[in-house]
């Protein structure tokens, strides 16, 4: 009997492995998706108080943690590289966090331990099979909003177009206060500078939200509508604010609007399709740079390089080409939160 226990407990294990290896979520919404969301939209206030006390953390803030959807052992390998990769990098001081469905919490917890000490993972497991739809974090998770005067850091969790329930584990695992919010939105239209001001590409990833509902519910000092020009509609796709006023992009025909805005422009590398250096993760010094095995690769890390960054080239030629996404598509990151909440939060999902 104690050796069919065994069986039995691989099998489940094992099972456990392959369930996580399934298809990957579609970055981009069907018709009807798309639809729904509008329609949601359609029905926000038409008039919403602009939010004075709050801004939209920079994409270069100082970073506590890292998040992602965790993935299994059975997943394609660049998906587990990328996971790999960042886990093993990350700056000194910063948490890895991956969320993942209950059922799998041990398989996740062997597999990422391996990558990254264990007082710096944070295994967030969620009793909701949806969690996979968080793939995309930077359109699912929470966005991260900071107090004017530097007092303290909240969430807002929209709505994402597919079903994703992880918003308030996600809070509770980094001690975030969150903020939910009726509307359709992604994450990963959504980047904004040291001053606050945001930009947007003016794409149907926007689902119809106006400059107006940007600064009420981030907090956005100006929000800039960009064109759509390239790739899926995202502006982590074709801009990448930067620490001094500093913008980097690679379509020369933002340059001169943002050169007006008073940004010192640097251009990356423009390659071809859905590949985007842009699209990279700046953790404190540390820059994950998709990178496609071309010699553009080197071109782009020594942009970065003489900006003051250490360069990790992260395999994305899959990713990029077929699923239209890379690095920063799938992470989100937070400061530091409240102590306390994220001592509840953290003993709530290590139990």
């Amino acid at each position: 009997m104690q050796n069919h226990g065994w069986t039995l407990f691989l099998a489940v294990f094992l099972l456990s492995l392959n369930l996580q290896a399934g298809p990957l979520p579609s970055h981009t919404a069907t018709e009807s998706e798309a639809r729904q969301a509008y329609e949601r939209n359609l029905r926000l206030p038409r008039t919403r108080p602009l939010a004075s006390d709050i801004k939209p953390v920079p994409d270069t803030a100082d970073f506590a943690y890292v998040l992602m959807t965790a993935m299994g052992l059975f997943a394609n390998k660049e998906v587990t590289n990328v996971r790999k990769i960042i886990a093993q990098n990350l700056p000194a001081g910063v948490k890895f966090v991956v969320l993942t469905p209950a059922l799998y919490a041990l398989s996740t917890r062997i597999q990422y331990s391996k990558w990254i000490p264990a007082n710096r993972l944070v295994v967030l497991t969620d009793f909701d099979f949806g969690t996979e739809n968080g793939f995309w974090a930077r359109d699912s998770f929470p966005i991260p909003v900071m107090k004017r005067d530097g007092s303290g850091v909240s969430l807002v969790a929209h709505k994402y177009f597919r079903n994703f329930n992880s918003h308030s584990k996600i809070a509770g695992s980094v001690g975030g206060k969150l903020n939910s919010q009726p509307f359709t939105f992604v994450g990963g239209n959504l980047l904004a500078d040291e001053a606050g001001n945001c930009f947007v590409v003016d794409s149907d990833r926007r689902f119809g939200l106006r400059k107006e509902d940007f600064q009420s519910v981030y907090g956005c000092s100006q929000v800039h509508f960009i064109p759509w020009i390239a790739g899926i509609g995202d502006v982590d796709e074709v801009l990448k604010p930067l620490p001094g006023g500093k913008m980097l992009t690679n379509q020369e025909a933002f340059k001169p609007d943002l050169e007006a805005l008073g940004y010192e422009v640097v251009m990356l590398p423009k390659i071809s399709g859905y590949r985007t250096y842009a699209n990279s993760l700046v953790v404190k010094d540390t820059v994950f740079m998709p990178s496609y095995g071309v010699a553009e690769d080197s071109k782009a890390a020594g942009v970065y390089e003489g900006l003051g960054y250490k360069v990790v080239p992260v395999p994305s030629k899959y990713l990029s080409d077929a699923l239209s996404g890379s690095i920063h598509c799938q992470t989100m990151a937070y400061p530091k939160m409240n102590m306390n909440a994220l001592v509840a939060g953290l003993r709530e999902a290590l139990n």
